[in-house]
């Protein structure tokens, strides 16, 4: 985000104050995680793979927001982040990067502008996970490497999609509408000028990089006593890139929850698959192929628990991968968070040949710090 667009929304904060009664709130908050994980790869793998690894993560989010009134606010937030020895996130825009965007609501929805989730993504529930993993673009890869995602700057390649809601855009400069609630139903829209960013799945080197997107998607809840049930649909128009599809349910019974999510892509037949010679082959493989995964979780009091799967298939070659994940976290307090997962993976590359693929399971623990 620009510093122009910084300066012109609190500059438009601080008129709009002075025009109406209402209320300053600013707030600060933050956490910081170590992780340790041991690795046994497959022995065809073993010398690709360090038995053991660390990691490290720290987050600061800060805003300040004016309220109106009970419906009407305006706000600017900014989180900040740092990571020490990720494999797949370790750049600007990453584990260490920035994401400032600005909110307003109103009795007429919400407006949001900058470094953000498109609506597809926030809607999306999919299967639960306890830790800091996560069965989505999942960090298990941190561990034991996946020869099918990999972010290299402008040689950067996703061979399969890596999760089951839209991120192909990243958190690119964007602007979203979500309507106001009725009967538990929102619907959104997002508008992305420029679709490349380095947490999304497009190479820098791609012909449609700076091309933009379109994303609707619509969010449903029920409450039917017994249960509760959350449902979403997403389809996004990435130009001169691929169409997308998403969906997700998540069911919630007492301390229960049962949820799972699906995703296709079509690619725009401008562009076909590995059309650039300059680049790795099928390092936009994800535009064709499809993922799905499923997922148990369980909380009573301070203790969370997680039986989750993620599977993901390239149409266009034999790229594909599968990831069980067993995840826990305990609450000890409102500061401290204890970590254990463990994970069992298959990643295979469109040939036999070892570094493509890779195969193993990996045990990994650690804290999180909150303040």
């Amino acid at each position: 985000m620009s510093l122009k667009f910084k300066l012109a929304f609190v500059s438009a904060l601080l008129s709009s104050s002075m025009a109406f009664a209402g209320e300053w709130k600013t707030g600060m908050e933050g956490s910081a995680t170590g992780l340790y994980g041991y690795t046994e790869a497959s022995d065809r793998f073993s010398e690709q793979n360090s038995h053991n690894h660390g990691v490290g993560d720290a987050k600061l989010s800060a805003y300040a927001k004016y309220l109106f009134g009970a419906d009407w606010g305006a706000g600017i937030y900014a989180d900040l982040m740092l990571g020490v020895d990720h494999e797949l996130e370790d750049y600007n825009q990453g584990k260490w990067g920035e994401e400032v965007y600005g909110i307003v609501d109103s009795s007429y929805g919400r407006l949001m502008i900058g470094q953000t989730w498109n609506v597809a993504a926030q809607f999306h529930t999919g299967a639960p996970d306890a830790g800091p993993l996560g069965i989505e673009n999942s960090d298990i890869v941190d561990f034991i490497f996946n020869p099918n995602w990999q972010r290299k700057g402008s040689n950067a390649r996703f061979a399969t999609l890596n999760t089951t809601y839209i991120n192909t855009d990243g958190v690119a400069p964007k602007i979203s509408y979500i309507t106001p609630e009725y009967y538990g139903t929102m619907l959104g829209f997002t508008y992305v000028p420029e679709t490349y960013n380095r947490r999304g799945l497009v190479s820098k080197s791609a012909d449609y990089e700076d091309k933009g997107g379109y994303i609707v998607s619509l969010y449903n809840y029920i409450d039917f006593d017994i249960f509760n049930l959350t449902t979403t649909l997403g389809y996004a128009d990435f130009i001169d890139n691929d169409q997308e599809y998403s969906a997700s349910m998540s069911l919630s019974h007492g301390n229960w929850t049962l949820g799972g999510g699906w995703r296709m892509t079509e690619a725009d037949d401008k562009n076909p698959i590995s059309a650039n010679a300059d680049m790795p082959e099928f390092f936009d493989g994800y535009r064709e192929g499809y993922a799905w995964n499923v997922g148990l979780g369980y909380e009573i009091g301070p203790y969370k628990t997680s039986l989750s799967y993620f599977e993901s298939h390239a149409k266009e070659s034999d790229n594909e991968d599968r990831i069980l994940m067993f995840s826990n976290r305990y609450q000890v307090n409102k500061n401290l968070d204890v970590y254990l997962s463990a994970a069992k993976v298959d990643f295979r590359g469109q040939n036999r040949e070892v570094s493509q693929n890779n195969k193993g399971y990996a045990v990994v623990s650690g804290l999180s710090m909150n303040f």
